[in-house]
């Protein structure tokens, strides 16, 4: 499996996609791309992750998420992981809300959330 970064600037959100493993060389250019989506919205926003494909990640990538969001936590209503399947992804997101003040929630798949955020 490839491993890449997306982000994508939805009318609903930010989705920030991850496919495979999050490497501390790889995390930069999907942060700038975020900070850049972040300062085009107006006013809060979700951010949702697509971790279906995400293997795990290294603590110096997290660190770097936590820092961007962080910045812009004023303004994130929420960060929401679709199919975060590993406990320490999972805990390595409640780490960042709880770092930052972000509500994090936890779905399986796309379909638990309301079709409009597809």
């Amino acid at each position: 499996m490839a491993e890449y970064w997306k982000i994508s600037n939805r009318a609903w959100g930010v989705v920030i996609t991850c496919r495979g493993h999050d490497k501390e060389h790889t995390v930069r250019h999907a942060v700038s791309d975020f900070e850049r989506a972040a300062i085009e919205r107006d006013g809060a926003f979700t951010i949702f992750a697509d971790l279906l494909a995400m293997t795990g990640y290294e603590t110096e990538s997290r660190q770097a998420w936590q820092v961007a969001f962080a910045r812009y936590s004023h303004r994130i209503d929420a960060l929401v992981l679709v199919g975060a399947q590993s406990a320490l992804i999972r805990m390595g997101a409640a780490t960042i809300g709880a770092a930052t003040g972000i509500p994090v929630r936890f779905v399986a798949s796309w379909a638990e959330l309301p079709e409009a955020v597809h």
